[in-house]
């Protein structure tokens, strides 16, 4: 408690010290925000952007099929991001992230486990939308750990070193954002993540044009289990007049900025698109982590309890259409995934998440050690018969 008194302070203290400059302000989450030229923002330091041209708005937004969930016997409320009112003409811009950049610790050895599904289509691909439950799951190394929900727009390959991502979604970054809360987030790479790509507008890339939109800002309220579910509606789509992609929020599509073409190798359209839950495990603990993916609960715990994305859509030409055959990945014993669910009110949607390494039984399925000392005792059975 006295730790955040005193950090509350330390913040207070900046905003003071700032106070003799109007583009400095406080973020509707409490968080110390710039306001920049967005014409003088960092994206333009990129030398691939030398020659691009500021495109105030997306030619045109795609319509969608997804309708109110008003009548669905689930009832959810869209979630709260962070908001600063800069003035016209200059966009917000974070000052309390970590001052040194986190990026991949090559000192610890990591890996990254999934629960996600996947596009299992030849189409040409130029954007895909979900709404995303929020919650805040714990990251037990907080030095190095993350939980992520998001959506992953791709094209190319690892073993080509030509990866180009899109993503965009929630999540808990302690190393980063210095707390546990979800935070709205973007990312990119062009080339597998060897030298391009980072969070947010933390590295010249992303062009924002929203002037309140906070980015890695906190969303809130959270999920509550048992209770009152909370959810972020997430668009990304190609403008196929200027070949740009671009970012909104919400069902009103509020629009937050783009990507610019020039960034990528080979995104002229994308491969496949990936919906799901990422967490980075340190083994730190001699052990696998426990830090939690989605509400920190297995999908069969359902609607309240588990985590999910709804409403899955592409845009396989100009409009989103909703995706109704997906493949999976999910490393089953710590986190799992649910078969796609369709209906009217929720579209395309699934439940995913679990709590990490935990001594209680796992996500529905019999572990190995078990069926093993089973199929044993079984064959003794019959043998001593």
């Amino acid at each position: 408690q006295i730790t955040l008194i005193i950090l509350r302070v330390a913040h207070l203290l900046t905003l003071i010290a700032f106070a003799h400059s109007d583009y400095y302000i406080e973020s509707s989450d409490g968080g110390l925000v710039k306001c920049v030229d967005r014409k003088e923002q960092p994206a333009f330091d990129n030398s691939l952007l030398r020659n691009h041209k500021f495109q105030e708005s997306p030619s045109k937004i795609p319509t969608t099929t997804t309708k109110s969930n008003t009548n669905s016997k689930w009832r959810t409320t869209e979630a709260h991001v962070s908001i600063a009112k800069c003035p016209r003409g200059t966009v917000p811009m974070r000052q309390d992230d970590a001052s040194e950049y986190p990026g991949n610790n090559t000192s610890t050895q990591t890996t990254h486990e999934y629960a996600e599904k996947s596009t299992d289509v030849s189409s040409k691909l130029y954007g895909a939308k979900a709404t995303i439950n929020i919650w805040d799951p714990k990251v037990e190394n907080k030095e190095i750990e993350l939980s992520i929900s998001q959506i992953w727009i791709s094209s190319g390959g690892y073993e080509t070193n030509n990866l180009n991502t899109i993503e965009v979604g929630w999540q808990v970054y302690p190393q980063l954002y210095t707390d546990n809360k979800p935070r709205l987030f973007i990312y990119w790479t062009s080339d597998a993540y060897q030298t391009t790509g980072c969070y947010n507008l933390r590295c010249p890339g992303f062009v924002q044009t929203s002037r309140s939109v906070v980015l890695g800002g906190a969303i809130s309220p959270v999920s509550i289990f048992g209770s009152k579910q909370y959810e972020i509606t997430v668009h990304v789509w190609k403008d196929q007049k200027q070949g740009n992609w671009w970012l909104s929020l919400g069902a009103d599509n509020l629009i937050i900025g783009y990507w610019p073409s020039e960034l990528f190798t080979n995104l002229d359209y994308a491969n496949e698109v990936h919906w799901g839950g990422e967490v980075v495990d340190s083994h730190s603990f001699g052990r696998h982590t426990k830090t939690q993916m989605g509400s920190g609960r297995f999908p069969f715990e359902g609607f309240g309890k588990a985590s999910y994305f709804r409403n899955l859509e592409i845009v396989d030409s100009n409009n989103f259409h909703p995706i109704q055959r997906l493949k999976t990945n999910a490393e089953k014993e710590y986190y799992d995934i649910k078969n796609l669910d369709i209906d009217e009110e929720w579209g395309t949607h699934f439940f995913y998440g679990g709590p990490g390494f935990s001594t209680r039984t796992h996500s529905g399925v019999v572990p190995l050690t078990v069926r093993l000392i089973f199929i044993c005792f079984s064959l003794s059975f019959f043998i001593i018969i």
